[in-house]
């Protein structure tokens, strides 16, 4: 089993930020906590239940709902955290 780290709330608030704009790219009209919709690029990876960070594999997974039982697989700080979503808030918005 691998070990699960908790997930601050400011990186949380950032998931659902970066899962906000995916669902506004998609054309739908506001997040459902409970089906984000499926996107991926060459940065990330989000879909229901599971957002991966491909540059430095990283796992954020939760249960049925965006927040419920959240876990990462790494134990990051903040600031590494909001780095790692900046990054795939440019890669979604193709920004170098």
């Amino acid at each position: 089993m691998t070990e699960q780290y908790e997930i601050f709330r400011d990186p949380y608030r950032m998931l659902i930020l970066l899962a906000t704009l995916v669902s506004e790219q998609k054309g739908e009209q506001a997040l459902q906590f409970d089906n984000v919709p499926y996107y991926e690029n060459e940065t990330f990876l989000i879909q229901n239940e599971k957002f991966v960070y491909k540059k430095v594999p990283t796992e954020i997974t939760w249960f049925q709902f965006l927040g419920r039982n959240i876990a990462c697989n790494q134990d990051y700080s903040r600031e590494e955290y909001n780095k790692m979503f900046v990054d795939c808030l440019a890669s979604l918005y193709q920004i170098k």
